[in-house]
């Protein structure tokens, strides 16, 4: 879990809801988290609540914009009063290996 410190779960006014689905079976889980939280903090949590079917790597995409580690939330437009906040989890292929990755190694 994430220590208070982290702006993951800064109380304040700027929380956002958004949905995670995982492309290789439609599965979800929805966080509320600051609009300030990285999106390697992001997928550092989605390890643990859910695991990509493909360990080798996997893109977050929103909007079809691939989500990069060392950006916020915010940086790609989620934020909070923005509706349709999803966020594909794309597991189906080793994109670690590939340049439009989001692996934890472009912070």
């Amino acid at each position: 879990m994430f220590s208070s410190a982290e702006p993951m779960f800064n109380r304040s006014t700027d929380q956002v809801s958004l949905t995670v689905v995982r492309k290789s079976d439609g599965l979800s889980v929805t966080f509320v988290l600051n609009e300030k939280t990285r999106i390697h903090d992001l997928k550092h949590e989605l390890k643990r609540r859910l695991k990509p079917r493909n360990e080798r790597g996997y893109r977050l995409i929103f909007r079809n914009k691939v989500l990069k580690g060392k950006h916020t939330l915010k940086h790609y437009g989620i934020k909070k009063g923005v509706n349709d906040q999803a966020i594909a989890m794309d597991d189906t292929k080793d994109w670690k290996s590939s340049s439009s990755s989001s692996s934890d190694s472009e912070q």
